[in-house]
């Protein structure tokens, strides 16, 4: 049954995450969680002209970024391989789980999902609801769920029959799942959380680039800031809290491959862009397709959401129009290379010579002609400095 009305939390316009978000991402979340056909699980088609018509003073390219936006601060995750857009805390924040019935409607509508990513990521939600309300069901589905069947075990359905021992007060209002931003929800990686990530581990949302203080001091604050070079600002940021984490380091390392191979680009792009690499380096893709990636799209007119796509293709090898397929391949081997003396100057903490120049290069465009002069310069440094 086709829904006729939409769930939104008052609490949402005090949440710090969510009031990060830009103008246009706050609009295009509304629009998502209130779409006729948003399934009971919190999953829609990508559809992304369809949802751009009621907005005439948005482009597709704003409303593409607007998705991305809410991609990166994990409101939203998104397959663009299965075009499809799961709405992650839609089943805590609508108080799906405290009606029988439509939970075990969405524990069907669930198997339906083709993307691994987004059953990932349900998987996750549905492991965070309440037991002793939903009972069993929800964990049996999230395990049917990562191992790739889609069709309802007899398992569930055996435990969608087993009621929860308690039931919630009606004025009680649970603190992860009423707030519909906050650090306990929408913003926040729950695949992650367990391992210390929270909703600091996603793009422009989380960059001094947007202040979450409220009022003429925050407005204040980020203006100050943005004279200083995107990246110089996601320095700050990443020094801000615990730079050892995973997290922080990931945040890092994808501040430093757009920064080498997409140079020269205005701060909210280089935001966006490293919101795109954080998810593609938490997958375990290698620096090296990443780094390919970016310096296809700086090549092409294209949104920042369309970098997952290009990281894919350099992964599966395949051959971009109008490019050369042999200078390809040696970019992308040269690159490789290149990534691998990174690490390795960087594990050893090198400070020299190689080590140094390679940890300091800044091409505008990495080409594979362009890396090797790097090397070839750094050499003839450091045999020089030995010689003397």
């Amino acid at each position: 049954m086709a829904r006729d009305h939409a769930r939104l939390d008052l609490y949402i316009w005090n949440d710090d995450d969510f009031c990060a978000l830009s103008a246009s991402a706050k609009l295009i979340y509304l629009q998502l969680v209130s779409q006729s056909n948003l399934t009971y699980a919190g999953v829609l088609n990508l559809s992304v002209k369809r949802w751009g018509r009621p907005h005439p003073d948005l482009d597709l390219a704003e409303v593409r970024a607007a998705l991305a936006e809410l991609d990166a601060a994990r409101f939203v995750v998104i397959d663009q391989d299965t075009e499809e857009l799961l709405v992650r805390s839609f089943i805590r924040n609508d108080k799906l789980y405290k009606q029988p019935n439509v939970l075990r409607g969405a524990l069907r509508r669930a198997f339906e999902i083709e993307s691994p990513i987004l059953r990932a990521a349900l998987a996750a939600e549905l492991r965070r609801l309440p037991v002793e309300i939903t009972g069993p069901a929800p964990l049996v589905a999230a395990e049917a769920l990562e191992t790739g069947t889609h069709k309802a075990p007899p398992e569930l359905e055996a435990a969608m029959r087993v009621r929860g021992s308690a039931r919630p007060a009606a004025s009680a209002r649970p603190a992860e799942a009423g707030r519909v931003g906050s650090r306990a929800n929408p913003s926040a990686n729950p695949s992650q959380k367990d391992q210390g990530e929270g909703s600091g581990e996603t793009g422009e949302a989380s960059l001094p680039l947007r202040s979450k203080k409220e009022g003429f001091p925050a407005r204040a604050t980020r203006d100050a800031r943005s004279a200083a070079p995107w990246h110089a600002r996601q320095d700050e940021a990443d020094h801000s809290d615990d730079t050892g984490s995973a997290r922080q380091q990931r945040r890092a390392e994808a501040a430093r491959l757009v920064e080498f191979y997409a140079e020269s680009v205005p701060a909210r792009v280089g935001a966006q862009l490293v919101a795109e690499v954080i998810p593609l380096l938490r997958e375990g893709i290698p620096g090296a397709a990443v780094g390919a990636g970016l310096a296809a799209w700086s090549t092409k007119n294209l949104p920042t959401s369309f970098l997952p796509m290009l990281v894919g293709e350099q992964m599966r090898a395949a051959r971009v129009a109008g490019t050369d397929p042999k200078k390809r391949a040696r970019d992308a081997a040269m690159a490789a290379r290149f990534e691998d003396l990174r690490a390795s100057a960087i594990a050893e903490n090198d400070q020299h010579g190689v080590g140094l120049a390679i940890r300091q290069a800044r091409p505008q465009h990495a080409d594979a002609d362009q890396l090797h002069a790097l090397l070839d310069a750094a050499l003839t440094s450091a045999a020089e400095g030995q010689a003397a």
